[in-house]
């Protein structure tokens, strides 16, 4: 039996005054995690400006979150993954958001959204695995 996933909770909020959405979009990701039985390891955050750049390596936040996704899933053994609200979390741009997607593969996780969407299966394409 495969132990449950760390979770990595991930989100975004340029303007200092949605707190409250903020809060909200969090409190989905904690339930969410909740119900399927997920620790959550942390919450990671760009707020102003750093949210707003278009390049993963530009948003702190994100590569923290990254750095220790990775760091965690080579001490533990457990799957990671990195959690968001909806995919606009990570970007609004589709075309960008595989860079993104591209560094949470690269530390050995998958991105999952609480609304069920997940890159999963494309990331165990991309290692050469099939899924059950």
């Amino acid at each position: 039996m495969t132990p449950p996933p760390r979770v990595y909770v991930y989100d975004r909020t340029a303007a200092h005054h949605s707190r409250r959405l903020l809060d909200q979009r969090l409190l989905g990701c904690r339930n969410t995690a909740e119900r399927y039985g997920w620790e959550v390891v942390g919450v990671w955050m760009d707020v102003g400006l750093d949210s707003m750049t278009e390049l993963p390596s530009e948003r702190p936040g994100f590569m923290r979150l990254v750095r220790q996704m990775n760091a965690d899933g080579h001490v533990f053994g457990r799957p990671v993954m990195c959690l968001v609200h909806n995919w606009d979390r990570l970007t609004t741009d589709n075309s960008i958001r595989p860079a993104f997607q591209r560094h949470v593969l690269g530390a050995g996780g998958h991105t999952t959204t609480t609304f069920d969407e997940s890159d999963a299966r494309a990331r165990d394409a991309f290692a050469g695995r099939r899924r059950a």
